[in-house]
């Protein structure tokens, strides 16, 4: 289905401009700052990073520094640690460790030169994941005590303060593997392993919380790479991930979960994409928050897609197949960064490894680097070339600064925006299996517009993508995105974009979840701030069931009908034995109170709404620091609807000095002086009457801005 967008700079509050017949909207203020939960600007570190570690090596330094100066990348993941070690360097068996600290200390890397034990990479930033293949960890038959404390050791004496990584992840998908031979020789049950593999996570996570030295380590887990949870009616749920917070979960810093488009391992071939992925996460959220009363953070240690459909070996436009679905799934992160602790897209760095002749010469299929000539065996004069993968970080290298608001009628066109100073990244993408045109309305004043530049990465399952870079004076009024496709804009302006107000997101949880679907279904969500200023407000409604099942309930908050919409963010998921997505349902903010009751109904029974969560954005009235309420100043704007001639603005104290009549998109319309604690601003000389406007006052220590409609 063809559908039709326009992109506006009012605030959401207010009717946005559209042209033609356009159904659909993205609606942009850059005047409006957004918080998720307390965080504004984007931390690149925790989404652009590589997927890379020891065994990949040989990265020169001019290799290093353009990844990391010139593209904003950082290393994310290593295979490697204590067990991996332990089993290379104390007899070569699962479960045998250094018995004294001297040897642990003189093994360590305080003392030896760090090339010889990990590569010269690590050592530049501590944000990195460490972890290993389970074959190497764990065994049924070994005390769980015992590991923990030769782990919490190793990390001790094998790092210093400034280079011990972040994040200590002990297994990389273990439940996977737990009917693996090396596991059923001892113990024949897969469930009874994956509880002792858990086990294995909470005595090194309890015994990492003991030891001061690492505080700052983050024990994450249990990195899961299959995560239909809706399975067998949740069963899959109860004895995977449920089981793990259960088991391990008092001592888990962060919950790792693997995402991925495609086959991973093992399981159906599916889309987590959108609608799946954001299921899958608030499910996670809101059991925590019911375990725990707080939500414990994610770490996404590995995201991305598996290539099907394609011959064996490597090739370019394999390779970039992937990208898709990275791009994708960032958008729903970048949406979670205030529970996310960090995201690695299954991007690799050059996997030396994999060039051998059992693999033909070939390299592995994630990574970044490959040998300009494929096939052969690499030596040192071994030239390397960029896979196609780096349009990726191409693509997001600049993107920076605080978010503002945005916002998509369609839940398949994902939307993003950031301002720094100057300028404004508006990043786009489209979910849909088709062509969608988006059509961009200029901003209400664009004259001081100096520069678009607009990047776009369009992937095509039969030919070479096609990455383009290009910088225009005007611009765009359409983009057409085709299926898969993400553009990010750059809009370049000659000042500085002043927020005027902001808007803050936050969710409530409630701790029933995972309800079986027959009748009338009751959950209640308390303790909400509504505010005093307007805003919007969405149920995040998370459904498992079949696909001959209704996905549109009859829903009520507080006695107020909904109205469910009958399209949600991503595919269709007809592959899938079942339905399992996040349908957001837009709430009126007037509905909501501080204790709130939802009610669910479908027209048919089976199933379980998995998870219900209240997103929440208040408006605030004023944006800086230092600001009281106007009553303290003694403001009194009037009038605050211009029709003709004059506003006034009037104050007990003397405490602003300038009053500015601001556009939306930051431009300054009028400015005037203010004396003796009042003053006027005409606005019959505007060039442009009719609109939304911020009235701005400034003074030395404080600010105050106050809506303003000229008509």
């Amino acid at each position: 289905m063809k559908r039709i967008f326009t992109l506006c700079t009012l605030l959401t509050v207010f009717a946005c401009i559209t042209s033609g017949n356009a159904q659909n909207k993205i609606t942009v203020d850059p005047s409006m700052q957004r918080y998720i939960g307390d965080v504004s600007e984007i931390d690149r570190s925790k989404y652009f990073n590589l997927h890379g570690g020891w065994a990949d090596g040989n990265v020169t330094d001019d290799e290093y520094n353009h990844l990391t100066e010139e593209l904003g990348v950082n290393y994310g993941r290593s295979f490697w640690g204590p067990f991996a070690w332990a089993k290379n360097n104390a007899g070569g068996e699962v479960g045998v460790y250094p018995e004294d600290e001297q040897t642990i200390i003189s093994k360590g890397t305080n003392t030896v030169n760090y090339s010889k034990s990990q590569p010269y990479y690590w050592r530049k930033s501590n944000r990195l994941i460490v972890t290993a293949h389970p074959e190497s960890v764990v065994r049924w038959s070994i005390d769980t005590d015992k590991a923990a404390i030769w782990a919490a050791e190793y990390f001790k004496h094998f790092y210093t303060d400034e280079d011990r990584p972040m994040w200590y992840e002990p297994m990389n998908e273990p439940f996977v593997h737990a009917g693996d031979a090396d596991f059923s020789a001892e113990q024949p049950d897969d469930a009874k392993m994956r509880q002792r593999m858990a086990e294995w996570f909470g005595a090194i996570g309890k015994k990492f919380d003991e030891t001061p030295e690492l505080e700052n380590v983050n024990v994450i887990g249990y990195s899961s790479a299959w995560p239909s949870m809706e399975l067998w009616d949740f069963g899959y749920w109860d004895s995977r991930m449920k089981m793990f917070m259960d088991v391990a979960g008092d001592h888990m810093d962060a919950f790792a979960t693997h995402l991925y488009d495609g086959i991973n391992v093992t399981g159906g071939d599916n889309k987590r994409s959108g609608s799946n992925s954001e299921a899958i996460l608030d499910l996670i959220e809101t059991y925590s928050y019911a375990k725990w009363g707080v939500v414990k953070p994610h770490a996404i240690s590995e995201f991305g897609g598996i290539e099907k459909g394609y011959p064996d070996g490597y090739s370019d436009l394999k390779s970039i197949q992937s990208v898709k679905a990275i791009n994708h799934i960032i958008f729903n992160l970048l949406d979670r960064e205030n529970d996310l602790q960090i995201a690695i897209p299954f991007i690799t760095s050059k996997a030396t490894w994999h060039i051998n002749a059992s693999n033909n010469y070939e390299p592995y299929g994630a990574v970044l680097w490959r040998p300009s000539v494929t096939g052969v065996p690499i030596d040192s004069n071994t030239e390397w070339v960029y896979t196609p993968r780096v349009h990726f970080y191409e693509l997001w290298q600049d993107v920076k600064g605080k978010r503002v608001f945005v916002s998509s009628e369609d839940p398949d066109i994902q939307s993003h925006a950031f301002v720094d100073e100057n300028r404004l990244y508006l990043a786009l993408s489209n979910l849909e299996e088709s062509t969608s045109t988006v059509n961009l309305e200029s901003f209400e004043e664009l004259n001081d517009l100096t520069s678009v530049r607009i990047k776009s990465l369009k992937i095509w399952n039969d030919k070479d993508p096609e990455y383009t870079d290009k910088t225009q004076n005007t611009a765009p009024t359409s983009i057409k995105l085709i299926a898969d496709e993400t553009v990010v804009l750059e809009y370049s302006f000659n000042k500085n974009i002043v927020f005027t107000n902001a808007i803050r997101s936050k969710k409530y949880y409630t701790s029933e979840h995972l309800k079986k679907i027959t009748g009338a279904l009751t959950f209640h969500i308390n303790g909400v701030d509504v505010g005093d200023n307007g805003g919007t407000a969405s149920l995040r409604m998370s459904i498992g069931r079949k696909h001959n099942r209704s996905k549109r309930p009859t829903v009520r908050v507080n006695g107020n009908a909904l109205t469910p919409p009958s399209d949600w963010a991503g595919y269709d998921q007809a592959s899938r034995d079942d339905f399992f997505g996040m349908i957001e349902i837009p709430v009126p903010i007037e509905y909501l109170k501080e204790d709130n009751e939802v009610s669910i109904q479908f027209s048919d029974n089976d199933g379980r709404v998995s998870s219900v969560i209240m997103q929440v954005n208040l408006h605030d009235t004023r944006l800086a620091v230092g600001i009281k309420d106007a009553k303290e100043y003694g403001v009194k704007v009037y009038p605050t609807l211009i029709t003709e001639g004059w506003m006034k603005v009037m104050m007990i104290e003397n405490t602003f000095r300038t009053m500015d009549l601001v556009s939306m998109n930051g431009k300054v319309i009028k400015s005037e002086n203010i004396n003796r604690g009042q003053s006027e601003i005409h606005i019959s000389d505007m060039p442009t009457r009719k609109g939304l406007y911020i009235l701005r006052l400034t003074g030395e220590n404080a600010v105050y801005t106050q809506k303003v409609i000229v008509n």
